[in-house]
Formats: structure tokens, sequence, C-alpha cells
């Protein structure tokens, strides 16, 4: 780097940073405005070029810089239309902010109406050099209305070699009168994409070894915002030199990596309290801020709840695309109540940890409290389960009389069998009361019912999909060590597809209907079902049974 001396110590001339050496020095350059760059150039091209821009968006999408580039393509001594040069003493002049023919006004410091009054004034001197006496103005919402009102007029009838160029991140600050008086031009936030292929570009052109993923949560961080992205990239690359490492990355931008963000995810839907206070940890060690973590966990549960609506794409989801999949698959884990449930209470967590004085303990109970909600089942299954209950639990649990049957398919296979007969119900939660593992209880009560036919366990299943089909295959010794201990003997398990054919009668060796149970013992024996406790857990009261038809 070429050296500079003061005195007689030498120090390096000054960096500048990427946002300011890429800057775009002409219109092809502009990334993501086409829309906006194209106007422009077909109306400088044409000679039909307004007196007075308004360019608005979000920060970050390229308001200034094609507010310079326009500036450029005005007073260009060599240039074709539309095409600045980049060589004359204006273009060079202009890229670098200090063109005495183009001012650049920064509104929020000159918010008031003697401000304006002087910048009329200067108005009638025509310009020094170039063709052009232009006026940038940013963030032009922060003038005052008097101010607002003192520029209306020549606004709309400047001298003939003025030129306005006005650009806000808060278009709904700017008053209709101001409005009319201006042509129009909405940026919008830069695809994800886009800006990673201009990063790229960056890194390549200054010699860095920077990897798919770096670059991806570099982009992720932006939020859109090219010059965001390349201030990110910066402060990696001060830190990391010219080989930067994944894990720099997330450590310097306080990002919480999406392998976190996944695996927590999977520990609630699993009611896993040992992992999420194992995680939460593991944040606290690393000096991860916590609120930001919530934060990124609350757009986690939005983007599944997008996904499970169908609308997946990436650009709609604002991630990634190599992330998709991993949300596809998390969202398969929840039904949209669980989703919105959970989405609710990560608001009120995130609320709390603002005030908090002790934010690990508050976020450990807000997302223990959160794994337990998918525990929850919708009230319409449990009064169905209740319902079930009271109709086929009279008769004992009593294995049904052996019977010659083909070979039974493998365990995590379902194949259509006749419908399991609705007392077996009691055998089917008493199995599921017995599994060692909690989160799969849920999972069992959504079965239909089990027999047992000599040493064969056979579960009946309401739906053949491939979430269940998953959780069968990954806790199939679970399930087969629950129905031994409830059998009382070794047995194997075998599930069925429900055939539609609707419920069928009671088993002939169920007795005459007179040796069933009276009432009040009914309603004892329903009172230690799992469901039934539940439900009496969240709608205390009296219960009393009924006969149903």
């Amino acid at each position: 780097m070429p050296q500079a001396t003061r005195g007689s110590t030498p120090f390096p001339m000054q960096y500048q940073v990427l946002a300011r050496k890429w800057r775009p020095q002409n219109f092809s350059d502009l990334v993501g405005q086409e829309h906006v760059s194209r106007t422009l150039l077909n109306a400088l091209q044409s000679g039909r070029v307004a007196h007075a821009f308004l360019f608005s968006g979000p920060r970050g999408s390229g308001k200034t810089t094609t507010a310079r580039l326009l500036a450029k393509a005005l007073n260009c001594h060599e240039g074709a239309p539309g095409e600045p040069c980049s060589r004359c003493v204006a273009c060079a002049e202009i890229a670098a902010g200090n063109c005495m023919d183009v001012l650049e006004i920064d509104a929020a410091s000159n918010t008031g109406v003697d401000n304006v009054r002087n910048l009329i004034e200067e108005l009638q001197y025509r310009p020094a050099r170039d063709r052009n006496k232009i006026y940038i103005i940013d963030e032009i919402h922060m003038l005052s209305n008097s101010a607002f009102n003192a520029l209306l007029k020549t606004l709309e009838e400047p001298p003939p070699h003025v030129v306005f160029i006005m650009a806000t991140t808060e278009y709904h600050k700017i008053p209709a009168t101001i409005l009319s008086r201006c042509q129009q031009h909405s940026f919008k936030l830069i695809p994800y994409p886009l800006i990673e292929e201009r990063l790229r570009f960056i890194a390549d052109a200054e010699e860095f070894q920077i990897s798919k993923r770096s670059l991806e949560q570099i982009v992720y961080s932006s939020g859109g915002s090219m010059r965001d992205a390349m201030s990110a990239l910066d402060q990696v690359i001060a830190f990391s030199g010219k080989t930067v490492r994944d894990e720099d990355v997330a450590m310097l931008l306080g990002l919480v990596e999406p392998a976190v963000l996944g695996e927590t995810v999977k520990a609630i839907a699993g009611n896993d309290a040992e992992t999420l206070l194992k995680i939460v940890g593991r944040l606290v060690e690393t000096g991860q801020d916590l609120q930001n973590f919530a934060r990124r966990l609350l757009a986690r549960f939005r983007d599944l709840m997008v996904v499970k609506s169908g609308a997946g794409e990436a650009a709609i989801l604002g991630v990634p695309e190599s992330l998709v999949p991993e949300l596809e698959e998390q969202a398969g884990l929840f039904s949209r109540e669980d989703l919105l449930r959970m989405f609710d209470a990560l608001i009120g967590i995130e609320a709390g940890l603002k005030n908090a004085t002790q934010l690990r303990f508050h976020l450990e109970m807000g997302l223990i409290e959160i794994a337990h909600l998918s525990r929850l089942r919708a009230l319409e299954d449990l009064v169905e389960d209740f319902r079930q209950l009271v109709r086929g639990g009279a008769a004992p649990v009593s294995p049904a009389p052996p019977a010659s049957r083909p070979a039974a398919p493998p365990a995590d296979q379902p194949s259509p069998e006749p419908a399991v007969q609705p007392n077996a119900r009691r055998f089917l939660l008493d199995i599921a009361a017995a599994v060692k593992k909690e989160s799969l209880a849920p999972v069992l009560h959504s079965f239909l019912g089990a027999r047992l036919e000599e040493d064969v366990v056979t579960i009946e299943l309401e739906q053949d999909n491939d979430f269940v089909r998953r959780q069968i295959k990954d806790n199939l010794a679970l399930i087969t060590a629950a129905a031994s201990q409830v059998a009382g003997r070794t047995v194997r398990v075998r599930f069925i597809a429900h055939s539609g054919s609707g419920p069928a009668k009671p088993p002939k060796n169920a007795g005459p209907a007179s040796s069933a149970p009276s009432g009040d013992e009914l309603l004892e024996r329903a009172k230690q079902d799992p469901a039934v406790r539940s439900f009496l857990e969240l709608f205390p009261g009296p219960v009393k049974a009924e006969k149903i038809d």
C-alpha cells in the first residue's frame, strides 16, 4: 500500500471502504433497480429529463448512488447521452462528491425555512462550469412544513439550468403538494441472489477467500440492503484477513446459525427440554445476544408458517434458496394451530426479554413452555377420544381369538386391513401410557386402536402419511417395548391403515350387555385415560356418564 509521511513517521493512506470503492459508476452496474435505471436512460437518450426527481425506498437500495449517476449523465463532458464517461473532470468530481455544480444537501441538518430560502437565492446563479446546477437533497422528509411550503414554487418552476434530485426513506411523510411536482421513482429491496452475486464478484476481485455459506449469512443479515451487505463484508474481512471462516462471520455479525435454529425447532417439536436448556447454555457461553436469538427464532416460526401455508418460495420467505428444504422438513413437524400458538408465545418471550433481569432464566422457561404446547391436542380430538372410550370401553381388554391371516408386512409399512374394533382403544391408550417418551404419546393417541393376537399387536392408523411413517420408524423399538409391557410378554408390533369401513361391532366375547360395568364404574375408568385427564385439566368441572345410542 502506498505510504505517506507526516514528519518522520510513515503512515498508510486512508482505507476506502468497499461500499465506496465499488459504488456503481454507470447505470449498467446498478443492481436490483432495473426499472429505475431503464426509465432514466430512456429519458436521457430522448432528452425528456424532468426538472425534479424523487427517489424513495429502503436504506441501502441505491437512491443516492442513482442520484450521482444521474448527475454525472447530465453534466458529463465526453460521454454519450445516458452513458457518463467516468473520465472527465465533471464525472471525477461528482463521483468524489466535491463538484461545485452538484451540491449534496442533508435535509436532516438543514430543516428550517431559512435554509430553503438561502438555497432559493443561490438557484439564480448559473453553473460555474457544467451544463446544469444539480441539487441532491437527501432525507427530504426531514424538512419542516414551512420549509416545504417555501420550496413549492421553486420546485414547480426552477430556472432552466437547475435540476432537483431528492431522496427519502419515508415516502409517506412527503406532502402531496411536493409529490405532484416531482417525477417519482420507487426503489425496492434488492433480492438476496443479486446481493450474493455482487459480493462474490467483489471478493474475487479483491482476492478474498470466502465460502458460499459465509456469503449467504452476510446477505441474510443485510435485509436486502446492498450497503449493509458491503459494510458487513468489510467488517468480516477486517477481522479474518484474506481467508474468511464461517464461524468468524457468525460471531462478528451476531448471527444465530440456521443449524442452531433448526436444532431448537426440533427440540420444541419433541418436547425435549434437556436439549433446549443445552442450546441456551451454549448461547450464553459463546456470548450470543439472547434477545437476538429470540427474534431469529420468531422469524423462523414465521417462515415455518409461510411454508405450511403453501407459499414456500425463497423470495417470499426472504431466506437463501439452500434453506428452503430444511424449512419444509421442519414445517411438517407441526400443525398450523401449533405454529400459531408458538408464534404468539414467542412474541411474549421476545417482549419479556427487554425487561427481564435474568435473560437466561426467562428464555429457558419460555422455550420449555413452548415445547409443552406441542403436546396439546385440539379440543375436538379430546372430545372424540372421550366419545370412543365411552362407546367401546365397557368390555374388558382381552386378546381376540386366533385367526388365519397372511404374513404381516414390515412394521414401518402400513397395509390396508379391516378396521380395529372400537373397544381396542383402551389397549392402545395403555400402550401410549407405557411409552418411555412423552412426545410420542400424542402420536399414539391419534391412532384408532390396537389388538393382541397371539404374539402380534396390531395397531390401526387413522392417517397414513410421511410424518406418521417417520414417527413409526424412528420409535418402533419404544412402541414395541411398551406393547410388550402391557401385554405381559414379548410381542412384535405391526401397523395397518384404516379401511374406511366405519366402526365395527363389539367382539363376540365381550359378554352380554347386562355384564357391562355401571355408569359410575365406567366414569372412573374413563377418568384414568390420559386424554380425558388432559381434558379435565383444561376444563375442570363436574363430569357424569350418559348412555349414547
